[in-house]
């Protein structure tokens, strides 16, 4: 019998994936309030949208990453939601993500390189 070696892989959307991506972000945001950067050949761009009512709040953030490599190119898909009761209290924090084209062994590939390139430059 052989030794094979599994490497488990990321999947998009799963809570390694959402952990690692949100370390990426906070490594390379460039600042609170920025809407577009870029990082390793992949185009980010972040929208904001609120709604504040009387007995709530929200705040939804949606982000798309798009890498235009031609035999890699890749898209997905990153929202996090934040609700908010009248007294400010929060009521429930979502992050979820999809695909959207492109291989997904390529998005889990360049989240794994650019997540441990993010915790090199954190330590």
């Amino acid at each position: 019998m052989s030794n094979v070696l599994v490497r488990v892989m990321i999947r998009i959307g799963d809570r390694a994936f959402l952990f690692a991506w949100q370390a990426i972000r906070a490594a390379t945001q460039p600042g609170p309030e920025a809407t577009s950067w870029e990082v390793a050949g992949v185009r980010w761009r972040r929208h904001r949208y609120s709604n504040a009512a009387p007995d709530h709040a929200v705040t939804i953030e949606v982000h798309r990453l798009d890498c235009t490599d031609a035999p890699e190119a890749w898209s997905i898909m990153v929202v996090a939601e934040h609700w908010w009761d009248q007294d400010h209290k929060p009521l429930r924090n979502n992050l979820w993500a999809t695909h959207l084209s492109g291989s997904k062994m390529q998005v889990a590939a360049w989240i794994d390189r650019q997540a441990k390139a993010a915790d090199q430059r954190a330590t």
